[in-house]
């Protein structure tokens, strides 16, 4: 499934929490590149990807098996 949400969140700070929320709190392996953050384990995935659109940030989240968090990390956001 893929998700989507604009945010007045820079890209840094969406990945930061991401970073807490996936990594942290729910114990998955991250991978960080430049425009997208990407996380596994469970037997599934999360990859979240963030771009400037006017004055705000486009999220965009693909994810298989970790949809409630996706969610739930979307609502924060």
């Amino acid at each position: 499934m893929v998700y989507e949400r604009k945010t007045k969140k820079d890209c840094k700070e969406i990945f930061d929490e991401a970073n807490e929320f996936f990594e942290t709190e729910l114990g998955l392996e991250g991978n960080k590149e430049e425009k997208c953050v990407s996380y596994s384990g469970g037997g599934g995935h999360v990859k979240i990807t963030c771009c400037k659109e006017d004055n705000k940030s486009v999220v965009e989240i693909a994810t298989r098996e970790w949809d409630r968090q996706v969610k739930k990390f979307l609502k924060k956001i």
